[in-house]
């Protein structure tokens, strides 16, 4: 079992409990051997205005990052020749320092790979999934957008909002997808996608990762679970992926058995019931590496 996991919130986690860093240790051991290290650029709420804090937090974040890959000898993926060897992407979770490309620029220079747009907040780039005015993808927004795809970055619609992601499907045909997700036939909620969303992403070459959680995928068990998935698999089987959110979800909405990096073999074992080899291949681990494949070329 090899895993490709395009969303873990590892640096919320170690920074609320710095002990637990130890666990990349054992990542290896549990077949991880990508993940996307997304970066929460702020400690809270704050006004639309605001840049001074997430921007510090974004910088603060990079830092670790580079840390983590010294420390645990994890390599950094920057570039198509990284790729096959690499393991880290540091990705974005909310551009809220972003005021012109400028700042996309030094973030990239810094090694950033992977851009989530926006959170849970309206940003000057574009509307969130929750927004109460769903404004979409602004000026600054389209530019920052074509400036990543053209600087070889990922670029996240997480969180977005319905309008927010048919702006970017509608305009760029490449290097899009959706890190951590629901689905909305279970989980009727703006923050998942919906089936018909999946297909529009898998036109466009891009993938979707799928999170674990009861936000995300109602009050299934994890067999329950397995079953759903391996459907969307053979609906999609070049677009769906994994996207855990481990470390972001609230205990209360996790789901047993599934809630941190050692249970991606629970979910294997599952998987094995009701679908092929090459299709559980795909979701753990091809379908993310052959995106970042097109993404870095």
């Amino acid at each position: 079992m090899r895993v490709f996991d395009l969303h873990q919130d590892l640096l919320y986690h170690i920074l609320s409990n710095p002990n637990d860093i130890k666990i990349l240790e054992n990542y290896k051991n549990f077949g991880i051997e990508k993940f996307i290290f997304a970066i929460f650029p702020f400690r809270s709420f704050f006004s639309f205005y605001d840049v001074e804090e997430p921007l510090l937090f974004t910088l603060r974040g990079i830092e670790i990052a580079y840390d983590i890959s010294n420390k645990f000898n994890l390599k950094i993926i920057r570039s198509f020749e990284d790729l096959e060897d690499g393991n880290i992407i540091i990705g974005i979770e909310g551009l809220y320092f972003v005021r012109s490309v400028y700042e996309l620029r030094i973030i990239h220079r810094l090694g950033v790979r992977s851009i989530g747009l926006v959170w849970n907040k309206d940003n000057l780039i574009c509307s969130y999934f929750n927004s109460k005015n769903d404004f979409g993808l602004t000026d600054l927004g389209f530019e920052i957008v074509e400036n990543a795809i053209n600087l070889k970055m990922a670029v996240d619609l997480a969180h977005s909002s319905d309008k927010t992601f048919f702006d970017v499907i509608n305009h760029f045909k490449r290097n899009i997808f959706v890190s951590h997700t629901g689905i909305r036939e279970l989980n009727n909620i703006k923050r998942n996608l919906s089936e018909d969303m999946i297909y529009e992403i898998s036109k466009i070459n891009g993938i979707v990762g799928i999170a674990f959680g009861d936000i995300f995928l109602s009050n299934l068990n994890l067999k329950q679970v397995s079953e759903y998935i391996a459907k969307l698999v053979e609906k999609f089987p070049n677009t769906i992926a994994i996207g855990s959110d481990f470390f972001g979800v609230p205990k209360e909405h996790q789901i047993e058995n599934l809630n941190e990096p050692s249970h991606f073999i629970n979910l294997y074992n599952h998987l094995k019931n009701y679908l092929s080899d090459e299709l559980i291949e795909k979701l753990f681990y091809k379908n993310a590496f052959e995106f970042f494949k097109r993404v870095l070329a």
